[in-house]
């Protein structure tokens, strides 16, 4: 139907377009740097009228985000620069795991002393499956703790609170907010970057429960709000997410 090359502006090299049409109905832009496509998904029933002025609306978008990613290279790429058997990073730091013994209830805990180690208590010959399911919880109450905290600080301030929120390991978005349930969805891999990245994702699905699209004022509020956001923004584009 379209010639993506005469609507959409130029791609970086190695970067491709990508079309789909679905059952749908909003057209959707999603960028997938390990991959080098921006997919475009739109309803199957679009005009080719409606469909070029979605493209122009979003075009100076696309040439910053592809302009700002380019031939870079993503800020991580494998699973273990985030967590192996001797080091796991939290909060954008790379800190060593130390274990032990214990008699009690295994656990897991920042060093009290300087809170530059982590320290996992568990019997010998602990059950990995066990000690796999003991890291999920503590990363996600390390979470749960940090996002009530910006929650408090937020809400107050935009005026907005959404009904619930929930943990999702996800593949292509750091968060999502259902503006019809008021339900909002935090990718548990922000534990692992700096506070700042959960701050504008938290921030981001906040506004659209004032602002629902992308538009012109979904901008504009970020900018009240965050004025840095476009640089959060542009660093969580560097992730290959769908590799960890």
């Amino acid at each position: 139907m379209q010639d993506l090359n005469r609507i959409f502006p130029a791609t970086p090299k190695g970067w491709q377009y990508e079309l789909v049409y679905k059952r749908i109905r909003h057209i959707y832009f999603r960028i997938y740097p390990d991959k080098k496509i921006v997919r475009i998904s739109a309803p199957s029933r679009i005009s080719q009228k409606a469909f070029e002025h979605a493209v122009q609306s979003k075009s100076a978008w696309l040439t910053q985000k592809l302009t700002a990613l380019g031939d870079g290279p993503p800020l991580f790429k494998p699973l273990l620069a985030m967590k192996d058997s001797f080091s796991c990073m939290v909060w954008g730091r790379q800190l060593s795991v130390v274990r032990g013994t214990c008699n009690a209830r295994p656990g897991i805990c920042l060093s009290p002393e300087s809170e530059s180690e982590i320290v996992i208590r568990a019997p010998s010959g602990f059950d990995p499956k066990k000690e796999a399911n003991l890291w999920n919880r503590w990363l996600r109450t390390l979470l749960n703790k940090r996002i009530q905290i910006l929650l408090e600080k937020w809400q107050p301030v935009m005026g907005v609170a959404p009904a619930e929120f929930r943990l999702k390991k996800m593949k292509t978005r750091w968060g999502s907010c259902n503006t019809v349930a008021r339900r909002i969805w935090i990718n548990t891999v922000l534990v692992h970057l700096e506070p700042c990245l959960l701050e504008y994702v938290l921030v981001h699905e906040l506004v659209h429960l004032l602002e629902p699209g992308h538009t012109q004022r979904f901008y504009q509020i970020m900018e009240t709000y965050l004025p840095d956001w476009k640089e959060s923004e542009m660093r969580l584009d560097r992730i290959e997410l769908s590799k960890i």
